[in-house]
C-alpha cells in the first residue's frame, strides 16, 4: 500500500527520511512522502470496509488571474510560518501597519493595534467602561478601523494615564505600557484629535468629523414631531438616505411602554451631508450636553418621563392638542383633539396589530452613561444595558402579555425617564379614532360633579338607574350564564319623546361614576353586515375593558322588528342580538319608537324606563338649572319663571331658547331678562306651533 494512503496512530509515528514533521497555523502535521496526514483516533474495527480512521488534509493550489484554484494534497511551497507566535506574544503592544498610496505625507498607516499587556488592559477597562461593543477582558483585545473607542474616550485616556503613579513596580510598568499606546495613537491621530477638539471647543463641526462628536452610549437630543426628545446613542455610520443622498446615520434607543412593560425601542435618525462647518446645535441631532440650557432640558424631560410612567396602563384623561396616526401612504394624519381620551397601549396593540408596539426588555442597570466617564462600582463587560430583544416586530411566542402584572413593573430610573418617549397610544372618544397622543397635552378631567343631581327625573327612578349600573360594574363577575362570559352585561332601555333627558341620563351616569362614555350611532357601524359585526365587537370589547357606559342613541335601526322582505336589515338586527348576549358592560339604548322593537330584544333588556313629557314642575326645574348654570346674570323673577314653566316645551327647546336669548342680551351688553326670552319665543314660535299641529293631526288620524 502506498505510504501516502497510510493511516497511523500516535504510537507508530516515526520520522524517517521520507517522514518529517511540519507546523501549519500552529497545528503539527506529519508529512509522509510529501503528503500530510492527520493523526489516527483509534482502531479501525467498527468502520466501514476500506474506511480509514484519521484525517487527511487538502490544500488550495496556486490561483489563476481570476482567483480560481485547484485543491491538492501537498502543502503549497510558498506557505510560511505565522508572524504572530510565542515570540510576538511577549510584547505589550502589536501595531500592524499597511502601505499608504496617494498621500505624500506618509507611506505607512496603522491598520490595527493588539493590546497584550494585562496591566494596560486593566487601565483600559476603566477608560472604556460601558462603551458598547468593547469587551476589555478578552485575551486578545484588538482595535482597528477609525479606533472610535479610543478617540471618543481620548480625554479619559489621557487623564487615566496622567493619574498613574510610580510607587510600585506595577505602576511604573503600567505607565510605560500606557505611554507607548499614547505615543502610537498621538503620532497617528494627532491632527484628527486636535481638529476635532478645536471644533468642539468652538461648538461647530464638519460633516467629515461628525463621528468624533457622537460617542455610543451618550445621550443625544432631537426634535420628533415638534417634541423635545432625548435618546441613548447606540451606533453611527456614514451611508445614504432613501433617495441615495449621502448622510450620517445614528441608531438610537429610547424607553417605551408596550401595554404590559417598559422596554427599549430603536429609532434611526440621519444628518444630511453638508459642506464646511455647522454649529452643533443647528444639526438635526446633537449631544444633549451642547444644548444651551442642558440642565433645564434634562429636568423637563425627566419630569415628562415620570408623567409617562404614571400613565402606564388604561387611563381616562382629558386632552387638548395635536394627535396623529399613520396614513395610508406612510404619512402622518394629524387631528386637533379637545376632549376626553382613554390612554390604552394594550388595547391599541389588540385593535391595531399592524402598528403594534413591541419593546426589548430593559435590564435593571442604567441604560445611559451621560458622560461616558467611568464610574465606581462593579466592572462591566462594556455591553449596553439593554437586553438584545427581538427586533422582528412580533410579540414573543406570538401572543401579547397579560396586563395583570403591568402595575407591578420595576420603577424607571432617572436615566430611563430622561429617554422615555413623548408618545402615548390611546383612543379619542370624540373623534372615535385610535391616535398617538403627546404626554404634555394630557390633563386631568374636570368632572361635572352635580350633573346627576341636576338631572330632572323622579328621585326613585334616578336611584334605580345609578344603583343598577354601579352594582353591575362592581359584581359583574358573579353574573354569568351557563356559557362563560355570556349575559354579564346590563342593558337599560330609555324610551320617550325628544328632549326629556334620555341621552342626558346616560351622560350623567357616566359622569357620576367617573367612567368613559362611548356614544355610538348607526353611522359609526355603517349598514354593511359584513363590517358591522367586526366594528360592533371591537367597540363592545373597548367599552368592557374601560368599564365604559355605552350609549346607543336612536337605536331604532338595529332594534326594529324583522320582516320577511328586508333581508339586509334582518342581518343587522340578528348580528346585534347575538353580540349583545356577550357584552359585559353597561349599555343605554334610547328610542322614541319602542312600539317597533323586535320581540327578541325584550328578553335582553334588563330595565326599561318610560320618559313622559315634562310636567310643569320638571319644566320649572329645567328653566332654573339652565339659568343658574350660566355665569351670565339675569333679572328673571319667580313669577316670570312660573309663567315660562307653563309653556309646553321639552328640555332641548328650553336650552335652545335660552341660548338665543343670552346672545341677544350679550349683544346689547345688558343682563338677561324676561323680555329677551319672550322676544326669542315670538321669533321661533312658528316652529313650536308646527310641531304641535303635526302632533294633533297625527293624533286625530290614529285615535
Amino acid at each position: 500500500m502506498p505510504s501516502s494512503d497510510r493511516s497511523c496512530s500516535p504510537s507508530t509515528v516515526s520520522t524517517s527520511d521520507d517522514e518529517r514533521p511540519a507546523v501549519i497555523n500552529g497545528t503539527k502535521h506529519v508529512v509522509i512522502n510529501g503528503v500530510t496526514n492527520g493523526v489516527s483516533s483509534g482502531d479501525d474495527e467498527h468502520l466501514e470496509p476500506g474506511m480509514k480512521s484519521g484525517m487527511k488534509n487538502l490544500y488550495s493550489g496556486k490561483e489563476d488571474k481570476k482567483g480560481r484554484y485547484q485543491w491538492q494534497d501537498t502543502i503549497p511551497e510558498d506557505v510560511g510560518n505565522p508572524v504572530e507566535n510565542a515570540e510576538t506574544a511577549k510584547w505589550a503592544l502589536l501595531v500592524r501597519n499597511v502601505k499608504v498610496y496617494n498621500d505624500p505625507r506618509k507611506v505607512l498607516a496603522i491598520h490595527s493595534i493588539v493590546v497584550q499587556s494585562p496591566l494596560l488592559k486593566k487601565l483600559l477597562a476603566g477608560v472604556l467602561k460601558n462603551y458598547p461593543g468593547v469587551t476589555v477582558g478578552l485575551n486578545r483585545l484588538e482595535f482597528s478601523g477609525k479606533f472610535e473607542p479610543l478617540i471618543h474616550r481620548w480625554a479619559e485616556l489621557q487623564k487615566a494615564i496622567g493619574d498613574l503613579g510610580d510607587a510600585t513596580e506595577e505602576d511604573r510598568t503600567t505607565k510605560g505600557h500606557a505611554d507607548l499606546l499614547l505615543d502610537v495613537l498621538t503620532h497617528e491621530f494627532k491632527s484628527l484629535i486636535e481638529t476635532s477638539q478645536d471644533m468642539k471647543s468652538k461648538r461647530v463641526m464638519t460633516y467629515e468629523h461628525l463621528w468624533t462628536l457622537f460617542q455610543p452610549g451618550a445621550t443625544i437630543f432631537a426634535r420628533q414631531d415638534g417634541q423635545e426628545t432625548a435618546m441613548a446613542l447606540q451606533e453611527t455610520r456614514y451611508g445614504q438616505d432613501t433617495k441615495g443622498n449621502p448622510c450620517f446615520w445614528l441608531t438610537c434607543k429610547y424607553v417605551d411602554w408596550d401595554g404590559t412593560k417598559f422596554g427599549s425601542n430603536k429609532l434611526n435618525l440621519s444628518i444630511p451631508a453638508y459642506s464646511g462647518t455647522r454649529h452643533i446645535t443647528q444639526l438635526r441631532v446633537f449631544p444633549l450636553e451642547y444644548h444651551h440650557e442642558a440642565d433645564a432640558l434634562k429636568a423637563r424631560l425627566i419630569q415628562r418621563g415620570a408623567k409617562a410612567e404614571s400613565l402606564a396602563g388604561p387611563n381616562y384623561k382629558a386632552y387638548h392638542g395635536i394627535a396623529w396616526r399613520h396614513g395610508a401612504f406612510g404619512t402622518k394624519d394629524k387631528y386637533n383633539v379637545k376632549g376626553r381620551i382613554v390612554i390604552d397601549t394594550h388595547g391599541w396593540n389588540r385593535l391595531n396589530p399592524s402598528h403594534a408596539i413591541f419593546v426589548a426588555p430593559l435590564t435593571q442597570k442604567d441604560p445611559v452613561q451621560n458622560t461616558g466617564t467611568p464610574n465606581d462600582g462593579e466592572e462591566s463587560d462594556g455591553e449596553e444595558s439593554y437586553d438584545a430583544g427581538d427586533d422582528s416586530g412580533m410579540p414573543i411566542d406570538g401572543h401579547f402579555a397579560d396586563e395583570d402584572d403591568a402595575a407591578k413593573h420595576i420603577p424607571l430610573t432617572t436615566e430611563q425617564k430622561l429617554i422615555c418617549t413623548p408618545l402615548l397610544r390611546g383612543y379619542s372618544l370624540k373623534n372615535k379614532l385610535w391616535l398617538n397622543f403627546f404626554v404634555n397635552c394630557v390633563n386631568e378631567i374636570e368632572w361635572q360633579k352635580d350633573a346627576f343631581d341636576r338631572l330632572v327625573l323622579p328621585k326613585n327612578q334616578k336611584e334605580l338607574i345609578l344603583g343598577f349600573t354601579e352594582s353591575q360594574r362592581q359584581y359583574r363577575e358573579t353574573f354569568d350564564d351557563i356559557i362563560e362570559g355570556k349575559g354579564r352585561g346590563m342593558i337599560l332601555l330609555l324610551c320617550g319623546p325628544p328632549g326629556v333627558g334620555k341621552t342626558l341620563t346616560a351622560e350623567s351616569v357616566a359622569e357620576e361614576m367617573k367612567v368613559p362614555l362611548y356614544m355610538m350611532s348607526a353611522g359609526d357601524l355603517g349598514l354593511d353586515p359584513r363590517h358591522v359585526e367586526t366594528k360592533l365587537q371591537n367597540i363592545l370589547e373597548m367599552c368592557t375593558r374601560w368599564n365604559s357606559v355605552l350609549l346607543l342613541d336612536e337605536a331604532d335601526v338595529f332594534l326594529e322588528q324583522r320582516s320577511l322582505h328586508e333581508l339586509e336589515r334582518n342581518k343587522l338586527v340578528s348580528i346585534f342580538l347575538r353580540v349583545l348576549e356577550y357584552y359585559e358592560g353597561t349599555m343605554f339604548l334610547t328610542t322614541n319608537r319602542v312600539q317597533t322593537f323586535d320581540p327578541a330584544f325584550q328578553s335582553r333588556i334588563h330595565i326599561s324606563l318610560d320618559y313622559q313629557e315634562l310636567p310643569i314642575d320638571s319644566r320649572r326645574m329645567v328653566w332654573k338649572n339652565f339659568l343658574n348654570s350660566s355665569q351670565q346674570e339675569h333679572t328673571i323673577s319667580k313669577r316670570q319663571l312660573d309663567e315660562l314653566a307653563r309653556m309646553n316645551m321639552n328640555g332641548r327647546q328650553i336650552k335652545n331658547i335660552l341660548k338665543i336669548a343670552r346672545l341677544l342680551a350679550t349683544r346689547k351688553e345688558v343682563k338677561l331678562s324676561h323680555d329677551h326670552i319672550i322676544t326669542t319665543l315670538e321669533v321661533t314660535q312658528h316652529l313650536h306651533n308646527e310641531t304641535q299641529f303635526t302632533e294633533r293631526a297625527r293624533g286625530s288620524i290614529y285615535h
